[in-house]
């Protein structure tokens, strides 16, 4: 008889949530996004997760009873042992939240709460573009860069929690002021709103990220080149990391990723590049596989492995 066993995963935005429900292969059996507005009242964010709950299980056609575990995935650092939320800008209200008791409390079953790079990190080593790596390396290029590690098959997440921020290496003694307290970082080179910025100096006038990868696609030398410039740069701070903790394999997600092969093909040449010449050759650079699906996959996926350890 087939195992009747669902697990929740969620992955909490600013705007929008994801939920899915998996089964125990790990394939989405029913998917909704609801929205994040007003989830610093905590009861509104218990409330719409529970009411996602019932109707992802009436569209799976599956009894809520099969329920085994949640795992909620979050864009910011998490004390996994405890369940809690140590920081999160995105919604007002949940610094040093336990949101895994919280959420026990009201769901009925087991809850793990992740830091969302995380999430996304395991679901490419289960089920992505790193399975069947023991060690890897996951970075998300979007509004902000980040990062999360699987080593040794495990998630790293560090002695206070800040495993695989990537977007805070510094890469210039003359940057700009970061969020994180630091200077030069990474994330506002290669994030997002600095991005835009790049693309309006370059093609003067406003231009989404969007229009600047077609005209890439299409040819257009100047579209090239920025795209090219933005991985050399991400590329060059990921050997860094090459050489000192020695990943299988690179795998590179988020919105930014949507550029496509000449992001793609100039960060891999650069992180070779710099990397020490008894590794450029093996490391590996992947486009991610799961997509936007990723964290609530990989929430889900935590959750299963923690219920039953």
């Amino acid at each position: 008889m087939a195992d009747p066993s669902l697990y929740l995963g969620v992955d909490v935005g600013g705007t929008f949530t994801k939920t899915a429900l998996i089964g125990p292969a790990g394939r989405i059996l029913s998917k909704e996004v609801i929205s994040s507005r007003g989830f610093s009242r905590k009861p509104v964010f218990a409330a719409r997760l529970n009411g996602a709950v019932e109707r992802l299980c009436a569209r799976a056609g599956r009894r809520r009873k099969d329920l085994v575990a949640a795992g909620v995935g979050v864009p910011g650092p998490v004390d996994f042992g405890r369940g809690l939320v140590l920081s999160l800008t995105n919604i007002r209200g949940w610094t040093r939240f336990p949101l895994a008791r919280f959420l026990r409390q009201r769901l009925g079953v087991p809850v793990f709460v992740e830091n969302d790079a995380n999430c996304m990190a395991l679901a490419e080593s289960r089920l992505g573009a790193a399975r069947g790596y023991a060690y890897a390396l996951c970075v998300t290029l979007g509004t902000g860069v980040g990062g999360g590690w699987i080593l040794d098959g495990k998630i790293y997440r560090g002695p206070f929690f800040l495993g695989g921020e990537v977007g805070h290496i510094p890469v210039s003694d003359k940057g700009p002021a970061c969020s994180c307290g630091g200077a030069g970082c990474l994330e506002r080179f290669v994030g997002n709103a600095a991005l835009a910025a790049r693309a309006r100096r370059s093609f003067r006038k406003k231009m989404s990220l969007e229009e600047v990868s077609a005209r890439a696609r299409s040819g257009d030398r100047r579209a090239r080149r920025f795209w090219q410039e933005a991985g050399s740069l991400t590329g060059r701070a990921l050997a860094g990391i090459v050489n000192t903790c020695n990943p299988e394999v690179i795998v590179i997600g988020g919105g930014v990723a949507q550029a496509g092969p000449v992001l793609l093909k100039a960060l891999a040449r650069s992180v070779r590049r710099h990397a020490m010449r008894q590794i450029k050759g093996h490391i590996k650079v992947r486009r991610a596989l799961l997509g936007n699906d990723a964290g609530m996959i990989g929430a889900a996926l935590l959750a299963k492995e923690q219920a039953r350890t």
